[in-house]
């Protein structure tokens, strides 16, 4: 065998006979610089790659074709499968291209996506903290208005209590002033041991004036607690004389009477005791005594003429000619003085 007809391999060296490898694969495997035989070529090779490309039957076979045609071809061959490789891996990086931006697209609109979510959910917090800041005032608020009208209704409670109660005990003073309507009240008269009150009425009477059978005095007696020992013939402050007459009109008629004449001495009514200045007075309860006195210390702060009682009633008046203003409480006081 001639060298024209072996063809060496390019792996391992060994010679194969032309005719005998080339039936069945193209000439351009056999003029291959890198030619390799049955054993050492791989599994694909150059012409079984060449054969699923779509011009496979347009290449020119080994039989009809010289060494530099062959070569031509084979190189030819090789440039267009590189360019086809290259068009494909273009094509690729193409459409990798578009996919890695279409990517990028749909990361950079979740971004967007999720930083609008953020800010719609910080938003959110923000709203449902003043809702529950309201709330919580609110709450407060209802709390602070529940106590302010349990407050409310406990004052409400305890001013109607004590109004009524006034009211109670301006009735009752009223009802017992009512009574003492037919008495009155001799102050001064100096009280001794075991004395006989019942002769001072005659006495009374002539000194003031007064045509008086004694028939019309239902009563007369010291009130109050007894202030003399047994040991001893002095006093403190000696206690009212009560007098209580049967008529009405008969008690005014000694009270106009007395305050006519003024000036009334004990001496007159026979005591041995030295001689004080008496006064004979309405009866007043204890309230309207009480009343009275701060009346008539209120009339001498503010210097008004006259106080005076009538019928149980306390009245102040501030000059001759002014009307009268009637004293049922001490609140009133402050009142009547302030409206002047």
């Amino acid at each position: 065998m001639s060298a024209k007809d072996g063809v060496t391999c390019d792996s391992c060296s060994s010679i194969s006979h032309r005719e005998c490898i080339e039936n069945g694969i193209r000439v351009a495997d056999v003029l291959s610089d890198k030619w390799r035989c049955a054993d050492c070529q791989p599994k694909i090779n150059i012409g079984q790659h060449l054969a699923t490309q779509s011009h496979e039957n347009d290449l020119p076979t080994a039989g009809n074709l010289t060494s530099a045609e062959c070569e031509t071809v084979s190189r030819d061959a090789v440039a267009c499968i590189v360019v086809e490789l290259r068009a494909q891996f273009e094509n690729m990086m193409a459409e990798l291209l578009l996919e890695f931006q279409s990517f990028k697209d749909e990361i950079r609109e979740l971004r967007s996506i999720v930083g609008e979510l953020k800010t719609d959910i910080t938003a959110q917090k923000t709203d449902v903290a003043i809702c529950t800041s309201n709330v919580s005032d609110l709450e407060k608020r209802t709390e602070n208005l529940e106590n302010y009208l349990s407050d409310q209704k406990n004052t409400v409670t305890v001013n109607e209590l004590e109004q009524t109660v006034v009211g109670l005990k301006l009735a009752l003073n009223d009802s017992e002033q009512e009574a003492l309507l037919y008495d009155l009240e001799l102050t001064g008269l100096p009280e001794q041991q075991g004395e006989n009150l019942s002769h001072l009425v005659p006495l009374l009477a002539t000194q003031i004036g007064v045509t008086l059978d004694e028939r019309e005095v239902v009563s007369i007696e010291r009130s109050g607690s007894q202030l003399l020992h047994k040991n001893t013939t002095s006093t403190a402050k000696p206690r009212r004389v009560v007098i209580r007459f049967s008529r009405r009109t008969t008690r005014d008629t000694c009270l106009r009477r007395a305050r006519e004449a003024r000036g009334l001495k004990s001496a007159e009514l026979g005591p041995e005791d030295p001689p004080a200045r008496l006064f004979l007075n309405e009866r007043l309860t204890r309230l309207n005594r009480q009343l009275f006195a701060k009346a008539r210390e209120a009339c001498q702060h503010h210097k008004w003429r006259y106080c005076w009682t009538k019928g149980g009633r306390i009245y102040l008046r501030e000059e001759e000619g002014l009307p009268a203003n009637r004293i049922r409480t001490a609140e009133d006081l402050p009142k009547v003085f302030q409206s002047t």
